[in-house]
């Protein structure tokens, strides 16, 4: 047995004062009476209490030595060798995102994965540390390197669930970067597997071994995926998707409301698996609307939607061509642009566009505006050289925010101009032959494009509308993006010209003040709800509303992986298996302490 705060023996010293207690004489006033037949109780206790009586049995000072010596027992916290597979240096990664705080394992999957860590700390030896990881969107070492027991459980403790996923990648990066070169280490990952997919290959392995340990049991849940609000020629309506994740049937409420009260209540029942799209009103006054759901299951963040009903400020954008319906449909998907087709013998340069977009036709003077030229004509300025036969299509930078949900691996294009001579910008974009697309912030953020999209498979590819979507957000960001963002994204925040102030308002009330002289980014996105932005112009207060919500089937199913496909170690330990550790037993010492002193408590109430 170790004692891990062998100090705490001097507290001993109250035996002996306990003792002491009952020889200490008690003086009392004289009085006078005329008999002492009345009083025998009082004059044995007169007796009892003369200095240096011979010490008589007492209940009392029996259970009072007990406590005091179960006391001390526990202060010195003992601990009992054990054997523990564990390596001189554990590092264990928490999963602490947002399909952690379901609740199909009491309280949660966190508050579990957390006594389990909690035990690991606990049989820690004396030579032995520990690192604590946070896996979340942004990953963050809570406990470092440390074998103090208490300064762990602390670290433990304070870790709290968020509302955004978990960056596996970005966590692991972490661990291999604290292990020292040749240290014993072992990795130990408490999550239930819903987790980002590893965008780091690890090709050579990890510094250490790692297991996953899998938390959770149940899947069931019903949550609300997806709202939209879209605006037709006579009114505006909103479409919801509710979803019905689980393996038993399942009726609940749902509550319609917008930020000026009550709009509807409705009954709906899902069979299991089943998913339902409902249509609802939204009034012309809505600024915001929000559906919730009764449902009463283990995970409540997707129970609660929100999405902002106000048209956002319109930008006049200019397509000149001679006939491309593939662009055309996919900058009419953003709400905000108020689009105008015209050929280019119609084109006639004007600053009244916030945008336009040539495809095919390069005008005498390019804008001094931001624009797309898409396959310029030979001999213009920013034609390419001559065409050339193209392969694989490939993106120059993978995690580049331009191609968010752009998947290129099925795309194929015919023939592109020669580009390498560009000095247009850097490439989105690329091929074995040629970069394909191409971009630039100065003087304006603009694009070419050295092929003609008909050459390609490109527009029949889902991918196309995102990559519009995503280059003309880019290029033409709106003041406040109206659309609903995921816990924990970025939102580009342009102010108004003349703005004097910029304020975010959270969903708790909180208030975050931005920059007003340059476009802004807002990262303080981790709570759901309605983020309100208060731009003061020219001595008036403007309202914008953007919305957070979970919006994740993979995150709303719930279901625990069995198995990950984890990176390999590319080291092998051999110290685990005759590792000691220790178990500490001084909470149960102190559980008995307690026992005994009700005992006493019960044994003076009875007169013992």
């Amino acid at each position: 047995m170790t004692f891990l705060a062998p100090l705490a023996a001097a507290l001993a010293i109250t035996l002996p004062a306990i003792v002491a207690l009952y020889f200490l004489r008690i003086r009392r006033p004289t009085r006078i009476v005329p008999a002492l037949d009345l009083w025998p109780d009082q004059i044995r206790d007169r007796q009892a209490n003369v200095p240096w009586q011979r010490l008589r049995f007492s209940w009392l000072l029996l259970l009072q030595l007990l406590v005091a010596a179960v006391l001390v027992a526990a202060a010195v916290q003992p601990a009992l060798s054990a054997s523990a597979n564990l390596a001189p240096h554990t590092i264990v990664l928490i999963d602490a995102s947002a399909s952690m705080q379901a609740k199909d394992v009491e309280p949660s999957r966190l508050d579990e994965a957390k006594r389990q860590v909690g035990a690991m700390i606990d049989q820690l030896g004396p030579q032995d540390r520990m690192t604590l990881i946070a896996v979340q969107s942004t990953a963050r070492i809570v406990g470092s390197g440390s074998g103090d027991h208490d300064a762990l459980h602390r670290a433990l403790n304070a870790i709290a669930p968020a509302n955004g996923p978990a960056d596996l990648s970005a966590a692991l990066s972490l661990a291999s970067g604290i292990v020292r070169a040749g240290e014993e280490s072992r990795a130990y990952l408490f999550s239930d597997g819903i987790l980002e997919p590893l965008r780091t290959s690890f090709a050579n392995g990890l510094p250490f071994p790692i297991e996953y340990r899998r938390v959770g049991v149940s899947g069931e849940n019903v949550g609300l995926t997806s709202l939209v609000v879209r605006a037709g020629t006579q009114s505006r309506a909103a479409y919801l998707r509710v979803h019905n994740f689980g393996q038993q049937p399942r009726s609940f409420t749902l509550e319609w409301r917008s930020d000026a009260g009550l709009i509807d209540v409705r009954s709906v029942s899902l069979a299991a698996g089943q998913a339902q799209d409902l249509a609802l009103p939204v009034p012309d006054a809505a600024n915001t609307v929000t559906a919730r759901i009764e449902a009463k299951d283990n995970f409540g963040l997707d129970d609660s939607v929100t999405a902002v009903a106000r048209a956002p400020r319109a930008f006049h954008v200019l397509l000149v061509t001679p006939g491309n319906v593939f662009l055309e449909q996919a900058l009419r998907l953003r709400t905000d642009f108020q689009l105008d087709v015209i050929a280019p013998a119609a084109y006639r340069s004007s600053t009244s566009y916030a945008m336009t977009v040539f495809d095919r036709y390069s005008p005498s003077a390019m804008p001094d505006a931001p624009f797309v030229m898409v396959d310029p004509p030979a001999g213009s300025p920013l034609a390419g050289g001559a065409q050339v036969g193209i392969g694989r299509v490939r993106a120059s930078d993978a995690g580049d925010p331009l191609l968010n949900n752009v998947s290129l691996q099925d795309v194929h294009i015919a023939k592109s101009q020669d580009m390498h001579a560009s000095t247009f910008g850097r490439a989105l974009i690329t091929s074995l032959q040629t970069p394909l697309v191409l971009v630039r912030d100065a003087p304006f953020r603009q694009v070419l494009v050295g092929f003609d999209i008909h050459d390609s498979d490109l527009p029949l590819r889902i991918g196309f509308p995102v990559l519009m979507q995503n280059l003309s957000e880019w290029m033409l960001p709106p003041s406040v993006p109206s659309r609903s963002f995921h816990p924990d994204e970025t939102v580009t925040i342009v102010p108004e010209n003349g703005a004097k102030t910029v304020t975010v308002v959270r969903p708790d009330g909180s208030r975050r003040q931005l920059a007003t002289g340059s476009i802004a980014t807002f990262a303080d996105t981790d709570l759901l709800g309605v983020y309100m932005v208060e731009q003061t112009v020219s001595g008036n207060t403007d309202r914008s509303w953007f919305a957070v919500n979970l919006f994740s089937d993979t995150t709303s199913q719930l279901v625990p992986v069995d198995r990950l496909a984890l990176p390999p170690s590319k080291v092998f330990s051999t110290a685990q298996t005759n590792h000691r550790g220790l178990i500490q037993v001084w909470p149960w010492i102190a559980l008995l302490a307690l026992v005994l002193v009700l005992a006493e408590w019960l044994a003076f109430h009875r007169g013992l």
